[in-house]
C-alpha cells in the first residue's frame, strides 16, 4: 500500500467506520429503551430483539451510504464544526465543488508553493498512522476467526458420528418441521456439548456421553438442538466478524458477550421446556462447567458451547440461578406475530439511525469561505482534494493553482499563455506537471486513462475543455466578492469591539464629596447617633446617585456600539446565506463539468486526439 492509499482509506474508510459505529450504538440504546419500555421480559423476543440489532449494525457501513440523507435539526452548538470543510464528511465521497480563486502577488510571494510539500506530507502522516493501526488489528483478529473456523472444521472431522438408536430418535423427536436435521458424532476432544457448522450443523457430544441417563441425555440434545433451530452458529459467525470490524467500538464487543448469553439462556428454557426437572438440569450443566475447569488447555474453535470457559463464574452462577427459578412460563420460540411486529417497529428506526444527518450539513459542506480558500489552494497542494474551477494569475511572479481529485478522473488543463491551469489529481501529478511545463510549450490537456498518461494539443478541444469549467470561475468570482465584503465587515466588527473595550466617559469631580464622607466617618465613634448614621447615609447616597448616572451614560454607548455590531452581523448572516447558495450552485456545475469532461477524454481517446505521453517530445 502506496502513501498515498494509505491516506485515502483513512480518510474514507475509518470515518465511515466511526460514524457506522456511532450510528449502531445509537441503535442499540433505542432497542434497549424500547424493551425496557414494554418491560419484555421474554428471553426469545429479547433474543431476536438484540439479533436484528447485529444485523443492522453489521450492515450500518453500506445502509448509510445507500440509504438517502434524511435531515434532522440539530442544536447549534452541535453544529460547530459542520461548516469546516476540513473536518466535513462527505457521504459518498461525492466531490465538492471549490471556487475559482484569484491570488495577488503579496500573497503569492508571502506564500511560496514548495514550502507546502512537507506540510502535506506530516499532516497526512497521523492519518496512515491510524489506518495501519486499524489494519493491523483487524487482520489479527481476522487471522484468529479463519482460524477458529479451520479448528472447528478439523474437529468435525476427527469426531465419530453416532449411530445409536437412543439418540437418533431423541434428535428426531426434537426435529420435527425443522429443514435442517444435525448430525449427532462424538469427539474425545470436547468436554462439554457443543453445535458447529451452518449449513450443515452437527452436535458433538464427549466422549463419556454414553454414561449419561436418558434425562441428562434429553436435556442436552433439546438445548442443542434449539441452537440449530435459531441458527445461532451464523449469528454467532456475524458477530465475530461485527466485533472484527469494529473492534474499536465498546458497543459491538458487548453486543456479542450478550447475545451469547441469550442465546444460552434461551437454549436453557427450551430444554426445560421438554420436561426436564430443574435442580437435575442445573447439575448437568454444573458438571459441565467443572470439567472445563479440570481442562487445562483448550483451543480456539467457532461453534457454540453449551458451557463456555470464557464466561465468568458469575455468569454462571446466574445461569444457574434463573434455570432454578424458571416458571415454565416461557415458550423456547418466537411467535411468527411479535417476530412480524418487532421487524415493523425496526425498520423505521434503522432507516432513521442509518440516514439521518444533521440539517444543514449538506449545504455547509458545499459552501467554502472563499478568504480561506484563497490562503490554503495554492500554498498547500493537498494529497487528495474535491474538483475546482481554473485559476488565473493577476501580475504575479508566482503561479496560482487549484487542485481537484477524482479516482476516475485525473486530468490537468494548462494555459500556457497566462499560466493558469485546471487540474484534477494528485501531488504526484503536480509534480509530473512542472516537467511537462518545460517540455511543452503552449497550452495542452494531460490526463491519465486505465493507468496510462496521454497529451491533448488539439486547441479546440483544449478550449472545449476550458468552457466547461468557466462557470464556475464566474461563480468564483462572486464567491470571491462575498469573501471581501465579508473580510471588510468583520474588520469593522473588530473595530467595534475595540470601541466597545474603549468606551469612557467624564466622571464629574467627587473630591469635596469624598472628603465630606470621611470627615464624617472619623466624626463617628463606636457608638454613634441615629442622625450621624442618617446623614452618612445621604452623603453615600449622593455619591452612589452621581456614579449610576455615569455608568448609565457609559451603557447608552455601549448600547449604540452593540446595535452597530448587530446589524454587522445581519450583513453578515446574509453575505454567508449567499456564499451558500453559490456553493450549492457550484456543486451542480461541478457535477455536470464532470461528466461533460469524462466523454471528452473518451472521444479525445476514441478519435486520436489523445497521444500516449511516451510519444512527446519537446514541443
Amino acid at each position: 500500500m502506496t502513501l498515498s492509499d494509505a491516506a485515502r482509506l483513512s480518510t474514507s474508510l475509518l470515518p465511515t467506520l466511526a460514524a457506522a459505529a456511532v450510528r449502531a450504538l445509537i441503535l442499540g440504546g433505542v432497542a434497549g429503551l424500547g424493551l425496557a419500555a414494554f418491560r419484555v421480559k421474554a428471553t426469545s423476543v429479547r433474543l431476536f430483539t438484540w439479533t436484528a440489532v447485529l444485523y443492522a449494525a453489521f450492515a450500518m457501513p453500506v445502509l448509510q451510504r445507500v440509504l438517502p440523507d434524511l435531515p434532522v435539526p440539530t442544536p447549534a452548538i452541535l453544529q460547530i464544526h459542520a461548516s469546516d470543510p476540513a473536518v466535513t464528511e462527505v457521504r459518498g465521497a461525492r466531490p465538492i465543488p471549490v471556487a475559482s480563486i484569484e491570488r495577488s502577488q503579496s500573497i503569492s510571494a508571502s506564500r511560496p508553493l514548495p514550502a507546502s510539500t512537507g506540510f502535506t506530507l506530516s499532516a497526512i502522516r497521523w492519518n496512515v498512522i491510524a489506518a495501519a493501526i486499524y489494519l493491523l488489528i483487524a487482520s489479527l483478529l481476522l487471522a484468529r476467526f479463519f482460524v477458529g473456523l479451520a479448528l472447528g472444521l478439523r474437529l468435525q472431522r476427527a469426531a465419530q458420528i453416532i449411530r445409536e438408536p437412543r439418540v437418533a430418535a431423541r434428535i428426531a423427536s426434537c426435529t420435527r418441521g425443522l429443514s435442517r436435521v444435525p448430525q449427532a458424532a462424538e469427539s474425545k476432544f470436547t468436554s462439554v456439548p457443543v453445535t458447529m457448522g451452518v449449513m450443515r450443523p452437527v452436535i458433538l457430544l464427549p466422549a463419556t456421553w454414553c454414561d449419561w441417563d436418558d434425562a441428562k441425555l434429553d436435556s442436552v440434545i433439546a438445548h442443542e438442538i434449539s441452537h440449530v433451530e435459531r441458527r445461532d452458529t451464523l449469528t454467532q459467525r456475524l458477530s465475530v466478524l461485527h466485533c472484527t470490524i469494529f473492534w474499536f467500538s465498546p458497543f459491538a464487543w458487548w453486543l456479542n458477550r450478550h447475545l451469547a448469553g441469550l442465546m444460552e439462556q434461551a437454549s436453557d428454557e427450551a430444554a426445560l421446556s421438554c420436561g426436564v426437572e430443574r435442580k437435575l438440569y442445573a447439575l448437568t450443566l454444573l458438571s459441565f462447567f467443572e470439567a472445563l475447569h479440570r481442562t487445562r488447555r483448550r483451543v480456539w474453535w467457532e461453534g457454540i458451547s453449551m458451557a463456555s470457559a470464557g464466561r465468568s463464574a458469575r455468569c454462571a452462577e446466574e445461569r444457574v440461578e434463573r434455570i432454578l427459578v424458571w416458571k415454565g412460563d416461557v415458550a423456547m420460540s418466537i411467535r411468527k406475530s411479535i417476530a412480524i411486529l418487532v421487524v415493523t417497529l425496526a425498520v423505521p428506526v434503522v432507516y432513521l439511525t442509518a440516514s439521518a444527518q444533521p440539517a444543514g450539513r449538506q449545504a455547509d459542506s458545499q459552501s467554502v469561505n472563499m478568504v480561506e480558500a484563497a490562503q490554503t489552494s495554492s500554498t498547500n497542494p493537498p494529497a487528495q482534494a474535491t474538483h475546482t474551477t481554473r485559476t488565473t494569475k493577476k501580475s504575479s511572479t508566482h503561479n496560482s493553482y487549484a487542485y481537484g481529485y477524482d479516482d476516475n478522473l485525473r486530468f490537468v488543463i494548462v494555459s500556457g499563455k497566462n499560466d493558469s491551469l485546471t487540474m484534477s489529481g494528485m501531488h504526484e501529478d503536480w509534480k509530473r506537471l512542472d516537467e511537462l511545463k518545460k517540455k511543452i510549450q503552449g497550452d495542452f490537456i494531460w490526463f491519465r486513462r486505465d493507468g496510462k498518461p496521454y497529451i491533448i494539443r488539439d486547441q479546440a478541444t483544449i478550449d472545449r475543455a476550458k468552457s466547461f469549467w468557466a462557470p464556475q470561475e464566474e461563480l468564483g468570482k462572486k464567491q470571491e466578492a462575498l469573501g471581501q465584503q465579508q473580510e471588510a465587515l468583520g474588520k469593522q466588527q473588530e473595530e467595534l469591539g475595540a470601541k466597545m473595550e474603549q468606551v469612557h466617559v467624564t466622571v464629574p469631580d467627587m473630591t469635596k464629596d469624598l472628603e465630606k464622607l470621611q470627615a464624617l466617618v472619623k466624626q463617628l465613634n463606636s457608638s454613634a447617633t441615629v442622625e450621624q448614621l442618617g446623614e452618612l447615609q445621604s452623603q453615600i447616597g449622593e455619591l452612589q446617585s452621581k456614579l449610576g448616572t455615569v455608568q448609565s451614560r457609559a451603557g447608552d454607548q455601549q448600547s449604540k456600539l452593540g446595535e452597530e455590531m448587530g446589524a454587522l452581523g445581519e450583513k453578515q448572516g446574509k453575505l454567508g446565506e449567499q456564499q451558500g447558495e453559490l456553493g450549492r450552485q457550484q456543486g451542480e456545475l461541478a457535477e455536470r463539468a464532470n461528466q461533460q469532461m469524462k466523454q471528452l477524454l473518451d472521444e479525445a481517446i476514441t478519435k486520436g486526439t489523445a497521444q500516449p505521453e511516451s510519444s512527446q517530445g519537446t514541443l
